[in-house]
């Protein structure tokens, strides 16, 4: 295959020619001097497992290390046909957002997540508690008063009984019954879950569980094993299928689980509880390193050996001060649109949610230098979302309950706006994780949008954000509010909206610079905006859902 320059295309001429080569294959028939038929295999095909060529853990490869960072899980950079570019109607088209100078805000927060893991945290990060928050919410306070926010403040309060793990491995034991020279293997992609705090270590045999459903461990003996579970991301951690499923196999007698999950590369991720195993042994492991540690098992299971592992985790229990950062900018008006990014992040952190207070802080510095608007905007970057009893955004709302919360008309959360769309290769394959490569695709991650009172007023601004700037989003919606306003839960009388997403990488180490486009940054940017500019000087009654007749003309672009 030649494109019209006559060039071979790159990778695919592998596959192509994989369709029709033919394999020799040793005589297996029972008359001697005939050969069997050539093997062929397609592209369709399945790819066998890599092979290490030692008698080693049956001749596995055993997998390689986490996945960098910084290279990332599927190209973004050095790529035949670019993102799809930023394009919006004729305006101002203000220089502050613009993609590049977006993204140089979001390394520089991403940045201080490097710094906690050049210091060897072994859950690294923008952690609320450790010295990388801080060092950002300073960072951001300082970006704010240079902006004129001469109000700015930090706003300090109390966390409790945080729970984090501090080391954790999961380490398969070499034995000659694994195969001659079998040494021990320690899977680097493993990470401690659970609410925790999570402790102890556990010598015992795998058992392959399934994916942890009832009919998977129906008859099946867990009883002082560690058992082996499946889960796919769709499209991510958010939500796994099947769910909290390391549960079940507690449960069911097991001393500790370990959770594969099918994803791109060999990342590490951290979700807390939400795989639901409290203060058990429980590990995930990312796609290469649970690749091999199923064909391992599957390798032991036709030999009649028994794979063994050994898992341990160490925690600590913050108990300590930490502070959301808030700025206001008056309006003509006391009644205030409250604008909130958290700016914590498990890792990189890079669209979750670095990208949110890139664009956060971009809005500040535009409408500092903008006309006055009607309402008081009120921006909050806040603590602890990712950390159960450590909430910012709820100890924001106490601390101002009778004065920016009571004047609320609107609660706008700024929250991964902007993560390049992923999907299967068509072509691709890989002989060391499940199925064909993930790679980037031209848009965006499509993302949730939710309004909490159905308004057709902002239903109408999210459909210009769609038609009038090139936002990717679902097309129904939602009245639940995922993600940081669940602090708000509790105040459904206040108009709350958000655009959210969770991809490929959320909530893993791939979620770094790489993954989110600055194209994507700049179609957030300008529609947030643009939302903004039309709900600080709407009537209250629009924004708490009076009858509206939709727009018909694009607007101009901020």
């Amino acid at each position: 295959m030649f494109d019209a320059n006559g060039l071979l295309q790159r990778r695919t001429w592998r596959y192509v020619a994989a369709l029709f080569l033919m394999a020799a294959a040793p005589a297996q028939g029972p008359a001697a001097g005939h050969e069997a038929p050539p093997a062929t295999r397609s592209i369709l095909d399945g790819p066998e497992p890599a092979r290490s060529g030692t008698p080693a853990w049956f001749g596995l490869r055993p997998p390689g290390p986490e996945t960098d960072p910084v290279t990332g899980v599927f190209e973004t950079i050095r790529t035949d046909l670019p993102a799809r570019p930023a394009l919006f109607v004729s305006g101002p088209m203000s220089p502050l957002f613009k993609g590049a100078a977006l993204h140089a805000d979001m390394a520089a927060i991403v940045g201080f997540s490097h710094e906690s893991r050049a210091a060897g945290d072994y859950l690294w990060g923008r952690v609320t508690g450790r010295p990388a928050y801080e060092k950002t919410a300073n960072w951001v306070a300082a970006q704010l008063r240079a902006a004129t926010y001469a109000d700015t403040r930090l706003e300090p309060f109390h966390i409790t009984d945080v729970n984090l793990p501090v080391a954790g491995e999961v380490r398969l034991i070499g034995s000659t019954e694994m195969g001659p020279e079998s040494r021990d293997i320690v899977l680097q992609s493993a990470m401690v879950q659970g609410v925790g705090p999570v402790n102890g270590t556990v010598t015992a045999p795998m058992v392959y569980a399934g994916m942890g459903m009832d009919a998977d461990l129906a008859g099946r003996d867990l009883h002082g094993k560690i058992a082996v579970i499946l889960a796919f991301p769709a499209p991510s951690l958010y939500a796994p299928i099947p769910a909290r499923r390391t549960e079940a196999a507690i449960r069911a007698g097991a001393v500790g689980v370990v959770e594969i999950l099918v994803q791109a590369g060999n990342l590490k991720s951290f979700d807390r509880d939400r795989h639901g195993c409290g203060r058990g042994l429980c590990f995930t492991v990312g796609g290469e390193d649970g690749f091999f540690l199923l064909n391992l098992l599957g390798e032991a299971a036709r030999a009649g050996r028994t794979v063994n592992a050994r898992l341990s985790a160490r925690s600590e229990t913050l108990n300590t001060q930490v502070s959301n950062v808030v700025a206001t900018l008056p309006g003509k008006t006391a009644r205030t649109v409250i604008i909130d990014a958290h700016i914590d992040g498990w890792f990189g952190g890079a669209d979750d949610n670095a990208s949110g207070v890139a664009i956060m802080l971009a809005l500040a510095r535009h409408f500092a230098q903008a006309p006055q608007l009607d309402r008081t905007l009120v921006f909050v970057a806040s603590a602890g979302h990712h950390s159960p009893g450590a909430s910012g955004l709820a100890a924001f709302r106490a601390r101002h309950d009778a004065g920016h919360v009571a004047q609320a008309d609107l609660i706008l959360n700024i929250e991964h706006p902007a993560q390049t769309a992923t999907m299967r290769s068509y072509v691709d394959q890989q002989d060391d994780n499940f199925g064909r490569r993930v790679i980037a695709a031209s848009g965006d991650l499509p993302k949730q949008i939710a309004i909490n009172n159905g308004a057709p007023y902002l239903i109408d601004l999210w459909r210009q954000g769609i038609e009038c700037f090139g936002l990717d989003a679902q097309r129904i919606i939602d009245r639940p509010l995922p993600g940081e306003l669940k602090a708000f839960a509790q105040r459904p009388e206040i108009p709350q909206t958000q655009m959210i997403a969770s991809g490929a990488v959320y909530h893993t180490t791939g979620d770094d610079l790489y993954a989110v486009p600055p194209e994507g940054l700049e179609r957030a940017a300008q529609f947030y905006a643009h939302f903004i500019a039309e709900v600080a000087n709407a009537p209250t009654e629009l924004l708490r859902g009076g009858t509206w007749t939709p727009a018909r003309q694009c607007p101009p672009t901020p």
